[in-house]
């Protein structure tokens, strides 16, 4: 594993380790062990104890009571049970924010500065960008737990390994999201977000195949 920074938080734990899972360098059923993954990254425990803990919140891996983790499978039920409740979700919060008055201004930004990611190569600042926009629209939904569980869905499968071609197709999704929104048009948003998500389930399936 990359070694990071011991200033570095917890939550940047959570995303080296999630990353290793996802990507398969951590394979099913092998040990975590806190000591040795403190000492690879160069941090202290504490962080990667609640680390792990996260990650079992998110399914990734099981806790056990002597403190060793074990990264849990992820199968092919899982991704599609995990991307049918997003969906449910995200079309939730797409039909509540159309029927809303919102300023649109700050998605064009986002859309605007992903877009700028995009030709320079920049698919980091990109996926910053791109979870910006998705952040906005849980909020202007207007539903604090709906907001944290679509942030939480988000924060288990988020990877910023994308190719050129995903991202532009994604960012031209996002531009026909906004625009639903502002024209409080759910059929068209919610079929977006399908497309959307949709993508994002097959590629997750052909990165663990």
């Amino acid at each position: 594993m990359r070694q990071i920074d011991s200033l570095l938080t917890r939550d940047k734990i959570v995303a080296e380790l999630r990353r290793e899972i996802l990507y398969g360098s951590l394979k099913p059923h092998q040990e975590l062990y806190q000591d040795k993954i403190a000492e690879e990254l160069n941090v202290s425990r504490m962080p990667v104890r609640e680390a792990l803990q996260i990650l079992a919140n998110e399914g990734l891996v099981h806790v056990r009571p002597n403190k060793v983790a074990t990264v849990n499978e992820i199968s092919g039920k899982f991704l599609k049970d995990f991307f049918e409740i997003r969906l449910l979700l995200e079309k939730e919060a797409i039909c509540r924010i159309c029927k809303r008055e919102i300023d649109p201004a700050p998605l064009w930004e986002y859309y605007e500065l992903a877009e700028k990611a995009i030709q320079f190569n920049d698919f980091s600042r990109f996926n910053t960008y791109n979870g910006m926009i998705h952040q906005f629209i849980w909020h202007g939904a207007d539903n604090i737990k709906l907001e944290q569980l679509l942030s939480q869905l988000w924060h288990t499968m988020n990877v910023d390994n994308y190719a050129k071609e995903s991202a532009i197709q994604s960012n031209i999704e996002h531009k026909i999201i906004i625009q639903s929104i502002i024209d409080h048009d759910e059929k068209t948003g919610c079929e977006t977000i399908a497309n959307h998500l949709n993508r994002s389930y097959e590629g997750m399936m052909a990165r663990l195949s």
